[in-house]
């Protein structure tokens, strides 16, 4: 898919490899053990999910199994990042980027230690004018001081050459009639010439030996980038193919390899690239986004089954927001899946946040691993998922057998030609779990070291990789006896740890000439650490860490490292903002309330002058106040989606002047308050407007609201009390006034954010968390839907190639009795669109949308107790490409009767067996109602059953026989006295010849016995039967007692049948 990026060998030999690898240990940080051990020894013997024996515990006890003899792959070269290398460039400069914030980044790429980078190029930047090459440009000089730090990172670097067109090179470069940003080369022998001139710059002038691979253009299928007249794919085999032949001629060729063709959802052109140009690619590289688990080892067999036996590299792959990673898809499941389905390396996209300048763009804000550090320090949650994996995963390793023993742990093993181990695993939410690692006949006897990531993870600003939370001897088994209960992931590596330092503060302000005391801790390490101020005219610092800023008039930034004496290669950077110095006879520059940075939504800041009667003069296009810029005189909103930089000067009579005082912001769109209302203020604030209007006051989802004139103080004693104990709160003000307010409040209930011209899909949370094909789409987006009922916008649940969307959120209910209103749309010309609305585990609601015309619907209504409560929209139809859209969803009081149970009824909770949500199959537990054996569980559509796609929703139950014993599953539920009849659906499982037969019970009588024809769902139900009031258990019992056999269950109801 495209993403939103700016509208921007011969093999090595066995030697070299060898080679290589040791350069890059010994480049690595020193190690330091931790001082505890915990030496744990165990055996445990590894089951099917579907065969595991009664004596082990479903419910905690895993078992990995590491088979160091069965290899998948021989060069796994590890876990990279893609890196614009932007932030030195003239753009990000002017937002007031300095050789201090560099010095952050560049600690970050040794902290992280990518085992590749895909570092991006434009031919402008070194090849102005044709055949005329600058390797002194300002463009160039930023690139080798990127190649200086992954050189010292120990990273190889795949160049890619060729992307978008500077406007320097535009007039020899392109293809006329082409975009001349985006278009391919014209001339394919210049262009051959070009990347050889660059490669014998890098590689024999300056010594850049890291440089490994090459590759050209960004996804050339898609219409952002490589654009030629007639077959692009034709076209760029052609170019490849002139570079190749040009570096075989200058002999370079044997130094190099080529990659490509960086494709995404096109496996069709790595197939041509190996059928027409095979003999000039080396290895090929493609590219996906938000894949699931299940989903990318699909898409790597795509292209390894065309690759002609060579490295298949995903070079590519990330997720758009920061909070979307996890269990279903994620950065740890998509390495565990690339290592184990061949895949030769796994690049993130991307390193670091920037600005492009030629031509403009912003890729700050999406997919990163931090944003551009002008915003302030505190990375994304990406960086720590990551890091630990390209840090910790080790380069150029054979990846061996790993296998788990049951579905909620997945896992891949890594070992190097040092004969060290890492192991990779990746555990569900919901228990802790106790791990067996079993080598089988292996005697590793080393000692493993856990790096653990969590979601809770600190974003803090010294960007410190998960340190060692456990270690653990290894015979040829050992047991991490508790991870984490919430999700998620560890590597267990025999690689010693590497120290870190952390630095506190780690970003202070300090006025020039004046002090500020900084701390150090190394991590994974012992001993103190040394000081040091970097750069000229930066300060000082003692050794025990106190610093002392210039005495300057003007802002500037400073990095101050601090060293572990014990492991040199191991620093922290304190990033210092110094302020100008207080100077007598003139004003003192302003201070801001609200520090430098990025936020989630809009802000305000106040201003002030330590000088008494001072009047603050202040700009917000980054240009210097004057005495006739705007005055100061109460707090200035940030509004939603801005980036500027405030600027302010104090003016006081008698005084001179104060010096400038500067603070760079960006807000989010991320919606926080009720749609419809802006924000004014926080807590305690006075805000004033003109006329009447609706004011909310509250935070976390829970509101009040009241009509007010004038203005008023945003705080418990205006609006009656607290809405939202423990939180800070805020207010936001309407014009409109409604007849009536909301009892609960809907965050995003118009799906006007995130604002967008055509669809922004899931993975992502804004007040909802949209899931994949689901999402928020434009009254101009290609669906080319009605226009919403409200607002620009609208959500939609989609269906596509047997994915069905779903969104959600947490929402705040009084104790109550209310019902879900909503307005809903189909896709004019498509399929109808099914989908159901959940409250909890409680379906309230289906739906079949037949018209494009917006209508309106309800749920039924539904009891809340006080709390937080998840309202669900899941789309149910499985097949076709449906679209449903919709609006203006809102919750409120009541009268409405509940849905009853009928007179003599009975109902079972979780019928179509959709919750909990599984990947694969799940067994051995109990939720939602049901009880399920070790023989029977929960499968989701696809693997590892492959069973047909259920009648109902995306999961159904199943029932299994083998040589260890056959399933049962049930649950209770309350009867009246009366007759009733049983109806389901059931298969049996494709591609299995046995049969599996089984009775269904209640209570303790049979009520009927099944064998489902084919691996087809086919309707079942039971004969009439009898019941005594009270509680009886549902019970589906396999009675088939050999073989392989499975069948599968799905929508079972309970009928009252009157009069039979």
């Amino acid at each position: 898919m495209r993403k939103e990026k700016i509208c921007y060998h011969a093999q090595e030999t066995d030697r070299k490899r060898r080679e290589n690898m040791q350069k890059r240990k010994h480049s690595r940080l020193r190690r330091t053990g931790r001082s505890s051990l915990i030496a744990l020894l165990g055996l445990s013997l590894a089951f099917p999910v579907w065969a595991r024996p009664d004596a082990v515990s479903a419910a905690s006890a895993r078992t990995i199994e590491i088979d160091a003899g069965q290899v998948i792959s021989q060069d796994f070269l590890g876990v990279g990042v893609n890196l614009m290398p932007q932030s030195l460039m003239a753009k990000t400069l002017s937002y007031g980027y300095s050789d201090a914030h560099w010095e952050v980044d560049r600690k970050r790429i040794l902290t992280a230690q990518p085992k590749v980078a895909r570092v991006w190029f434009q031919i402008d930047w070194m090849e102005p004018q044709k055949g005329q090459y600058d390797w002194e440009s300002e463009e160039m000089q930023a690139v080798y001081a990127y190649l200086d730090a992954f050189k010292e990172a120990g990273t190889e670097v795949e160049l890619n050459f060729g992307w978008k067109v500077g406007s320097q090179a535009q007039a020899w470069f392109g293809i006329p009639g082409q975009e001349p940003t985006t278009s391919a080369p014209a001339d394919l022998d210049a262009y051959g010439r070009s990347a050889s001139a660059l490669l014998s710059e890098l590689l024999d002038e300056r010594g850049y030996d890291n440089v490994k691979y090459l590759t050209f253009y960004n996804e050339p299928n898609g219409s952002w980038d490589f654009e030629a007249p007639g077959d692009q794919k034709a076209y760029y085999a052609q170019m490849a193919t002139k570079v190749s032949q040009q570096l075989e001629q200058d002999g370079l060729r044997d130094r190099i390899q080529i990659w490509g063709p960086e494709e995404v959802d096109a496996p069709a052109w790595t197939a041509y690239m190996e059928q027409n140009a095979g003999e000039h690619f080396d290895a090929y590289s493609f590219h996906v986004y938000g894949a699931g688990y299940d989903t990318l080892d699909d898409a790597i067999k795509l292209r390894t089954d065309v690759a002609g036996g060579k490295p298949v590299h995903l070079t590519e792959f990330g997720w758009r927001y920061d909070d979307i990673s996890g269990w279903d898809a994620g950065f740890a499941n998509n390495v565990i899946q690339a290592a184990d389905s061949g895949a030769s390396s796994a690049l993130v996209w991307q390193m670091t946040g920037t600005w492009t300048t030629d031509p403009l763009g912003d890729v700050n804000g999406a997919y990163t691993m931090w944003d551009s550090n002008v915003f302030g320090l505190k990375p994304n949650r990406t960086f720590y998922a990551a890091s630990l994996l390209s840090r910790y995963v080790p380069e150029h390793s054979t990846v061996i057998a790993a296998k788990t023993d049951a579905d909620d742990v997945r896992a891949a093993a890594f070992k190097t030609a040092d004969g060290d181990y890492a192991v990779l695993v990746e555990s569900k939410g919901g228990e802790a779990k106790e791990l067996t690692f079993d080598f089988g006949d292996t005697s590793v006897n080393k000692t493993f070291y856990k790096h653990e990531y969590t979601d809770g993870v600190p974003l803090e600003g010294n960007a410190i990789v998960p340190g060692v939370s456990g270690t653990f001897q290894a015979g040829s088994s050992f047991v991490d006896p508790a991870t984490d209960s919430d999700y998620s992931f560890a590597v267990y590596t025999t690689e010693a740890p590497q120290a870190q330092v952390a630095v506190t503060p780690v970003d202070p302000y300090v006025a020039g000439g004046e002090s500020v005391t900084l701390g150090a801790n190394v991590i994974d390490g012992s001993g103190g650490v040394t000081w040091s101020v970097l750069g000229q005219n930066a300060g000082t610092i003692n050794a025990s860490g106190v610093y002392t800023a210039p005495s300057i008039d003007t802002e500037k930034w400073v990095a101050v490292r601090a060293q572990s004496t014990n492991d040199p290669d191991a620093y922290g950077i304190a990033l210092v903002k110094v302020t100008p110095k207080k100077e007598s006879g003139r004003a003192e520059a302003p201070s801001f309330s609200l520090k430098h940075g990025l936020y989630p939504s809009a802000e305000a800041v106040r201003l002030q002058s330590a000088t008494p009667n001072a009047q603050i003069r202040y700009t917000t296009d980054g240009s210097e106040p004057t005495a006739s810029s705007s005055l100061y005189n109460g707090p200035i909103l940030l509004p939603e989606a801005t980036t500027l930089t405030l600027k302010a000067k104090a003016f006081a009579s008698g005084l001179q002047d104060s010096a400038v005082s500067s603070s760079f912001y960006r807000t989010r769109s991320m919606a926080s308050g009720p749609d419809g209302y802006a924000f004014a203020g926080y807590e305690g604030d006075t805000i004033a407007f003109s006329g009447t209007k609706s004011v909310a006051y509250g935070a976390d989802g829970r509101f009040v609201y009241k009509t007010l004139t004038g203005g008023a103080t945003i705080s418990d004693a205006t609006f009656g009390g607290d809405p939202a104990p423990g939180f800070e709160k805020r207010g936001y003000v309407s014009s409109a006034v409604p007849a009536s307010y909301p009892v609960v409040t809907v965050i995003n209930a118009g799906f006007e954010r995130p604002g967008t011209t055509g669809a922004s899909g899931g993975p992502m949370n804004n007040g909802w968390s949209f899931k994949t094909e689901s999402g928020v789409q434009a009254n101009t987006s290609p669906f080319q839907p009605s226009p919403a009922p409200e607002g620009k916008q609208s959500g939609y649940l989609k269906t596509t190639n047997g994915v069905a969307g779903e969104f959600s959120q947490s929402v705040y209910f009084p104790a109550g009795r209310y019902e879900l209103t909503f307005q809903a749309a189909k896709r004019a010309g498509y399929g109808d669109q099914t989908f159901d609305v959940w409250f909890d585990n409680a379906k309230i609601g289906s739906y079949n949308i037949a018209s494009s015309t917006y209508a309106a619907y309800n749920t039924d209504a539904f009891e809340a107790a006080e709390g937080k409560h998840l309202i669900r929209f899941v789309a149910t139809k499985k097949t076709g490409d449906n679209a449903a859209f919709i609006d203006t969803v809102a919750i409120a009081p009541t009268d409405r009767e509940l849905p009853g149970t009928p007179v003599g009824g009975a109902e079972l909770s979780n019928s179509g067996f959709e919750t909990p949500v599984v990947t694969g199959a799940r067994f051995g537990f109990t939720a939602d109602g049901w009880a399920f054996d070790n023989h029977s569980g929960i499968q989701r559509n696809g693997k590892p059953f492959y069973a047909p796609d259920a009648p109902d929703g995306s999961q159904t139950a199943y029932l299994k026989t083998d040589s260890s014993g056959s399933g049962v599953f049930g649950q209770k539920t309350n009867f009246a006295a009366g007759t009733y009849r049983i109806s389901f659906q059931a298969s049996q499982r494709p591609g299995y010849a046995g049969i599996q037969k089984f009775d269904l019970y209640v209570g303790t009588a049979k009520v009927g016995s099944f064998q489902p024809a084919s691996a087809a769902f086919e309707p079942l139900q039971t004969e009439p039967f009898a019941v005594a009031a009270g509680e009886h258990e549902v019970r589906f019992v396999a009675t088939s007692t050999s073989g392989d056999n499975t069948a599968f269950i799905d929508g079972v109801e309970i009928e009252a049948v009157a009069g039979e």
